[in-house]
């Protein structure tokens, strides 16, 4: 009976416990499982520093700088960079912010458990860290995707007090320290320097006329990364100079048409041809180089050929990429043949006479070109299928037969 009349007051405590505490605080918050958050930068310039904290926009559907959410559950209460706003951003640069995020209705969601890349999106930035405070707020650090802007221009650009030709300019701070130098003679650009790494030139070996002359110089990506989110600055102009007849240039000293860098290797496009170059700083000249498995031809200055080339009395075609091409090609409106055999014959060589392709026959002249029509050769008459090119072979054409080696008898 005692413990029967203990159990009886213990349900009436409850029972007044229950009417005395709302409902609400029995019922499980939701968990908020995964968040979402985007993030938006300005474009920067090279050099500048980060935009002030009160200058993002927290809400949704914003431009320029912003950090939101765009669910009903979270929102963003506030950032604060972890980088140094006072920091100077240079181009690639990923700059870190901490963001706070606050449960919309505490009673009814909640942050609970673990929070880490598998279940924290950053749209616009790359998930760092994040931690809780209590079950309504959660923190999570990023980094912006890497900074894109334009690199600064050279502050001034000069020519050396002594002598002629001497290019100077400034260092850009926080930027690739390369730079495109063009070197003009009033208008007209007379030598192009390109991905420089360094602050000096000597045009004087390509002063080689009398005139006014002046140089413009920028700054440029190099690296790959750099390439991916730089770009040109504008061009810084120098002074005029004036050189007079007595004055001009031999051209002793020119780089004989390859380009001025000295950073760069492979590849090297200077005006309108392109180089090839070493890591032990020669060019490929005047020969044939077999570069990721295609043959290119180079004049005695370096330069790629396109187009027909003649070498040792035989005639190759390069296409517009420079590369050597095999097989059927059409040039001028006529076909020609180049040999496409590594073990027959000289590869690449363009072939002459009858041409034995894919189970037909063909004929070409002393200049390389398919016969198209009815054509004599060796004093016999054959029919060449116009267009195709392939020699007809037991039939007949226009009412004249022709035998199974081609050939029409009268």
């Amino acid at each position: 009976m005692k413990r029967f009349g203990k159990l009886l007051a213990l349900t009436a405590i409850v029972s007044v416990l229950g009417v005395s505490i709302p409902f609400q605080s029995f019922a499980a918050s939701k968990t908020i499982s995964s968040v979402t958050i985007y993030a938006g930068l300005e474009e920067l310039e090279s050099g500048e520093s980060l935009p002030e904290e009160t200058a993002f926009e927290l809400k949704e559907n914003s431009k320029g700088n912003y950090v939101y959410t765009n669910n009903s559950r979270y929102e963003v209460s506030g950032v604060e960079w972890i980088t140094s706003e006072s920091k100077e951003m240079t181009i690639g640069y990923e700059p870190k912010m901490k963001v706070e995020l606050h449960a919309t209705d505490s009673d009814e969601y909640a942050f609970k458990g673990g929070y880490q890349s598998s279940n924290v999106t950053v749209k616009g930035g790359t998930y760092v860290s994040a931690s809780r405070s209590g079950s309504d707020t959660l923190y999570v650090t990023f980094k912006f995707k890497p900074i894109k802007g334009t690199y600064s221009s050279p502050d001034d650009a000069y020519w050396k007090d002594s002598g002629y030709g001497g290019a100077r300019w400034s260092k850009v701070d926080n930027a690739s320290d390369a730079y495109d130098v063009y070197l003009y003679r009033g208008s007209t650009v007379v030598k192009k320097v390109e991905g420089l790494k360094a602050t000096s030139y000597n045009f004087y070996p390509y002063m080689t006329k009398a005139g006014t002359y002046s140089f413009k110089v920028r700054t440029v990506p190099y690296t790959e990364s750099e390439k991916k989110y730089g770009k040109k600055s504008d061009w810084t102009e120098s002074d005029e100079v004036y050189l007079p007849e007595e004055k001009v240039s031999d051209g002793s000293g020119q780089e004989s048409g390859t380009p001025g860098t000295t950073g760069q290797v492979g590849w090297i496009k200077d005006g309108n041809n392109w180089y090839f170059k070493y890591p032990d700083g020669t060019y490929q000249k005047n020969n044939w180089a077999k570069i990721n498995e295609k043959w290119y031809l180079f004049d005695s200055n370096g330069a790629m050929l396109t187009g027909w080339q003649q070498r040792n009395n035989l005639w190759y075609y390069m296409n517009d990429q420079g590369a050597m091409v095999t097989g059927w090609v059409v040039s001028n409106n006529k076909w020609y043949y180049l040999n496409p055999s590594t073990t027959t014959g000289v590869e690449g060589a363009m072939l002459t006479g009858w041409i034995a392709y894919n189970n037909k026959w063909y004929c070409t002249d002393a200049s390389g070109a398919m016969l198209e029509g009815w054509r004599q050769v060796d004093g016999s008459w054959y029919y060449f299928y116009p267009g195709e090119g392939s020699k007809a072979v037991n039939t007949t054409i226009d009412g004249f037969p022709v035998d199974g080696n081609g050939v029409w008898h009268k």
